[in-house]
């Protein structure tokens, strides 16, 4: 199991240790959640209390909204701020997420877990795209920007439009 320390230096790395940077306080306060989810009562209480005042700081300064139940990988890149949420099962490790990115429940669902999407590592999610109800979006693939996924994107595909749909990866060779 990986230490709290190890992939908070991680993040750190990730955001190239710059503090000014909405996401790097979001997943860090998010960690620290988690980690503290099975300590001792008297420890618990006082941290989750200051990371449900970071969670509303950062939905109300930032615009991201990361709710606790969502497993978060490693390693993962919120780019900028503003009008994100980010409702999934899991999202895995070095996944990048864009601006005015919505992960959540289809149309009439509830909102709790089992209705929200997987995004599965090394994903690529499009400034403007909306991903909706219990898919999952594949390893390595990449979802264009304001596009509306409402069905599972496969492995190294690429996932445009309104629906989106998902075409093969284009495969680009290193120039010699």
């Amino acid at each position: 199991m990986t230490s709290l320390s190890r992939v908070l230096v991680e993040d750190l790395r990730t955001y190239r240790f710059d503090l000014t940077e909405a996401g790097l306080w979001v997943t860090a306060a998010h960690r620290v959640r988690a980690a503290t989810a099975r300590a001792p009562a008297p420890l618990r209480l006082p941290v989750r209390a200051a990371t449900a005042l970071v969670d509303l700081a950062a939905d109300r300064l930032f615009g991201i909204r990361l709710p606790a139940e969502v497993e978060l990988g490693r390693r993962v890149r919120i780019w900028h701020h503003g009008c994100i949420r980010l409702a999934a099962r899991a999202i895995g490790d070095d996944v990048h997420l864009r601006p005015n990115t919505t992960l959540g429940p289809a149309r009439g669902a509830p909102d709790e877990p089992a209705s929200w999407p997987t995004i599965g590592d090394g994903a690529d999610i499009g400034a403007g795209a909306t991903i909706l109800g219990p898919l999952r979006v594949g390893t390595r693939a990449f979802v264009g920007a304001n596009s509306l996924v409402l069905a599972d994107v496969p492995d190294d595909t690429v996932a445009l439009g309104v629906p989106a749909r998902a075409l093969p990866r284009r495969r680009t060779e290193a120039a010699p």
